[in-house]
């Protein structure tokens, strides 16, 4: 053993006030001296530490790091480690480890070379660095990598964080979405929802708010987006940033328009069915009864379409309706309402009629427009229908009558001979 000289022990009182755990060791490994913080961080006493190696209190799985300090103390005698960026841990007696950080200083007394290791307990560190990565992590989880297209936003509602997700939604790269705003990418008609939501927020310290508006894809799709904005306070209660959470109902909305229109339209025809008609029909009451006006129900009638069927079959009967619906809706006014009323039947409501006798003239452009040969299949097909025509103003009766005249009307056409118009009037209800 190597004697420690008086010129060492005069060390002790600078080794007791370090404020690291520290050791003296030989050429060898063997610890000669320690202090008091050493043999505290590590449970040993000191007469324990005091002729061990310094192996006992390094973990097996550091034993690489011992040999790779050893060969720069060999290749430099004069070389200073110190290690904190490494997950660095001291084997304590009870067989715990702790955290530290880790510098070897060489030193020269009484003609001998020592190394002084030093020790600092760095898990309160650790502890912080480990909740930093878990905040990290669960951040990720939460925000980069959710499948929901997410944004964080400033103040000024400028785009400070986005993920992957909201990238793929507006087909759009993280470099031309960070540091501006959604008015570059927000459907035009849609711009100024964003922005008065969130002067709403501002000026009222409003919380969650959600609405949908229409981004613009980079290749031109339209997309529909349900967005939910919240706002995070500051210790005084002032808006600090926005998390904004997205999602793409484009599909959705499309399947529920898709589905609102089989519901209102013939599946057949894609006109309006009685559903669809009977709500026109109310609302036209309903601003009629308000304004005045008048308006005319047209109720058409294909003459002799059994014959279509039966000579040329269903399939080819069909054929026949879906194109004299396209005949008639060619001749129709935008604010009027075109409806399959069932069978080889149609309804036709006017609206907004300037007098009674524009009805006749619509009921005849409703007939020529059906009078023009048809083709179906390769084959030419002419079709005839009759029209009962009834006028409806303000002072008349209830709507249940509306379609018993247009009816009665109807059944006088067929029998002055097909292919013509009659307009109801009180006498039709007297005759033979």
């Amino acid at each position: 053993m190597i004697a420690v000289s008086d010129e060492v022990l005069s060390w002790r009182e600078f080794f007791e006030a370090l404020p690291d755990g520290c050791a003296l060791i030989d050429v060898h490994g063997v610890m000669r001296h320690v202090n008091d913080l050493l043999s505290d961080l590590t449970g040993y006493s000191r007469e324990e530490l005091l002729g061990q190696n310094v192996e006992v209190l390094i973990p097996e799985r550091h034993h690489n790091l011992e040999l790779l300090a050893r060969h720069e103390y060999e290749i430099n005698p004069n070389t200073r480690l110190v290690w904190s960026d490494r997950d660095l841990s001291v084997l304590r007696k009870d067989g715990s480890e702790l955290p530290i950080d880790f510098a070897m200083t060489p030193l020269n007394f009484a003609g001998h070379q020592w190394v002084m290791a030093s020790i600092r307990d760095n898990s309160a560190q650790r502890l912080a660095e480990q909740a930093r990565a878990g905040a990290e992590m669960q951040f990720r989880l939460a925000f980069e990598d959710n499948m929901a297209p997410m944004l964080i936003t400033d103040r000024n509602d400028t785009v400070v964080k986005v993920n992957d997700a909201f990238c793929t939604m507006v087909g759009r790269s993280r470099h031309e979405l960070l540091g501006y705003d959604s008015k570059p990418f927000t459907h035009p008609e849609d711009v100024g929802i964003t922005e008065s939501t969130h002067e709403r927020v501002m000026a009222e310290q409003q919380g969650h708010v959600r609405y949908v508006k229409r981004y613009l894809h980079r290749d031109g799709r339209v997309i529909f987006a349900e967005v939910s904005r919240s706002p995070v306070l500051d210790e005084q209660g002032n808006v600090s940033y926005f998390i904004i959470s997205e999602r793409d109902i484009t599909e959705e909305r499309a399947l529920t328009e898709k589905l609102s229109y089989q519901a209102l339209h013939d599946p057949l025809t894609g006109l309006a069915n009685r559903a669809l008609f009977e709500d026109r029909l109310t609302q036209t009451l309903s601003r009629m009864r308000r304004s005045g006006g008048v308006f005319a129900l047209l109720l058409i009638d294909l003459d002799d379409f059994k014959t279509i069927n039966d000579d040329l079959g269903h399939l080819r009967g069909d054929q026949v309706l879906v194109a004299v619906a396209q005949q008639l809706a060619s001749v129709t006014r935008e604010c009027d309402t075109l409806c399959r009323f069932g069978g080889d039947e149609f309804l036709y409501l006017a609206e907004a009629l300037d007098e009674e006798q524009d009805a006749a003239v619509m009921a005849q452009r409703l007939l020529d427009a059906i009078d023009a040969p048809l083709n179906i299949a390769g084959r030419p097909v002419v079709q005839h229908a009759s029209i009962g025509v009834a006028v409806w103003n303000a002072r008349d009766a209830d709507r249940s009558d509306i379609i018993r005249n247009a009816d009665v009307a109807l059944y006088e056409a067929k029998h002055r001979g097909k292919g013509t118009f009659i307009c109801y009037s009180g006498a039709l209800d007297t005759s033979d």
